[in-house]
């Protein structure tokens, strides 16, 4: 990330967290943080764990054919992706996976880049599918109405764009090159080469039972996160029935994950916990609980994957140091989506 790049995460950071903090009870959040009953940590922790395992099967599905060695190794560079993500700008945790996994297997690098694009596309679709049913079980309070509408339709453009890129290719390519004649030739050629390497990238994860088991991984994945924040907020006082605090965690699952897009300084500061505070306000939940759930919550699972993922750190022969060049191989990527479709 440039300098540029930097304050901008910057600024979005400190714009968040003083939206979140503004007009909080300090004593009242103290005293909300002070009563909590933290051995309800332990559950969050746990299924948090459990996720990021899942992750891993996830990904192992999505590397179908690519000798990705055993679920633990796999575990480990996901860990020392996500850590990275915590550590350092740019989302250069993906980098580091790409990275990692290339140069333990040789795969190539648009594959690899391919797969963790559509860990992301999957996990939206969850998300937003989430908030679809979320809706069609419970009246949503507030602006959690306008996010169900645009979440209706994000579901369905987005899992249209999935069965177009993975099922008619031809159909993207030529969308793209439609596109392209709007760029000037030299941009225009670079995006459609890596375009068509990045669709070849995608091959081997045509395949409908792969899809089937990334889906439904991706709904456990999602499960898991919600079953976590659940327990955490049944660590607070939140004057909410049991019923209705389930559903406000689902709310705060899908708000959270996608406010945390925005760019940011590392570890999502700023974002979690506005769009944590923001979705439980529309539950009735005054700011100074709220704002502490987004802080206990936040907080462990930041120490929680960071702690993991540097202690792979030293096994993969890997440091922060690292990330650098990792991010200069990225842009052979580019140069290589060149040459393979030009070839």
């Amino acid at each position: 990330m440039g300098s540029k790049g930097k304050i901008v995460g910057l600024l979005v950071t400190v714009v968040c967290l003083g939206i979140a903090v503004y007009g909080v009870d300090f004593h009242s959040l103290v005293d909300a943080l002070a009563r909590a009953n933290y051995a309800l940590l332990v559950p969050a922790l746990m299924l948090w764990l459990v996720g990021y395992l899942t992750r891993t099967v996830r990904w192992r599905v999505l590397l179908a054919g690519v000798g990705a060695g055993s679920l633990f190794e796999l575990f480990g560079v996901l860990m020392v992706g996500f850590a990275t993500n915590n550590l350092l700008p740019a989302r250069l945790g993906e980098i580091a996976r790409v990275y990692l996994m290339g140069r333990r297997t040789g795969t190539r690098k648009t594959f690899l880049l391919a797969s963790i694009f559509l860990e992301r596309i999957f996990d939206g679709l969850a998300l937003v599918a989430v908030i679809v049913a979320l809706s069609a079980v419970v009246h949503l309070p507030g602006w959690g109405q306008e996010v169900e509408l645009a979440s209706t339709a994000l579901f369905v453009g987005i899992a249209t764009g999935v069965a177009i890129l993975l099922f008619r290719h031809d159909l993207a390519a030529r969308m793209v090159g439609l596109v392209a004649r709007l760029l000037p030739r030299r941009f225009a050629k670079l995006a459609v080469s890596a375009f068509g390497s990045f669709i070849h990238g995608l091959s081997a994860m045509r395949r409908p039972n792969v899809v089937l088991r990334t889906v439904l991984l991706s709904f456990v994945v999602w499960g898991i996160e919600w079953a976590a924040y659940y327990s955490v907020a049944s660590a607070f006082d939140l004057g909410l029935s049991s019923m209705d605090l389930a559903a406000a965690c689902a709310f705060l699952l899908v708000v959270v994950n996608l406010g945390i897009m925005l760019p940011a300084l590392p570890g999502y500061v700023g974002t979690f916990q506005l769009f944590a505070v923001a979705s439980l306000s529309v539950w009735g939940i005054p700011r100074e609980p709220a704002l502490a759930v987004a802080i206990v919550a936040h907080g462990a699972q930041y120490l929680l994957v960071t702690a993991i993922g540097l202690a792979f750190f030293g096994r993969e022969h890997f440091s922060l140091k690292s990330v650098s060049l990792a991010s200069r191989a990225s842009d052979d990527v580019e140069a290589a989506a060149v040459s393979e479709v030009s070839s």
